[in-house]
């Protein structure tokens, strides 16, 4: 494999022939139907980048919590912005009555 047959984002003739192998062997394991195996590209495609970087998703943990507070609940402390009081139904768009008041007819 050349330097660039690893790159997902750059086309290789070699990655492509997998991809094809892959879809056409999806396509023959769900029973050939009429769609043909250019329907299971995408998904070829995506096996085939997790075969070739099945680490690329991970993302290792440095910072583990102290065991003893695994149940502990902490909140983020930006909500607590909001936390005061809540408007009123007629005051909830704005300081204003939701519905027009009954004019005088005089």
């Amino acid at each position: 494999m050349s330097a660039d047959s690893t790159n997902p984002l750059v086309d290789s003739p070699e990655r492509d022939a997998r991809i094809a192998a892959k879809a056409k062997e999806l396509w023959e394991a769900d029973g050939k139907p009429g769609c043909g195996p250019e329907a299971y590209h995408e998904n070829a495609s995506e096996i085939i980048g997790m075969e070739e970087h099945p680490h690329a998703g991970e993302i290792p943990v440095k910072d583990l919590p102290d065991p003893q507070f695994a149940d502990v609940q902490v909140e983020n402390a930006e909500i607590q912005q909001n936390l005061g009081e809540f408007p009123e139904r007629q005051t909830d768009q704005g300081d204003r009555e939701h519905f027009p008041e009954k004019q005088d007819q005089a």
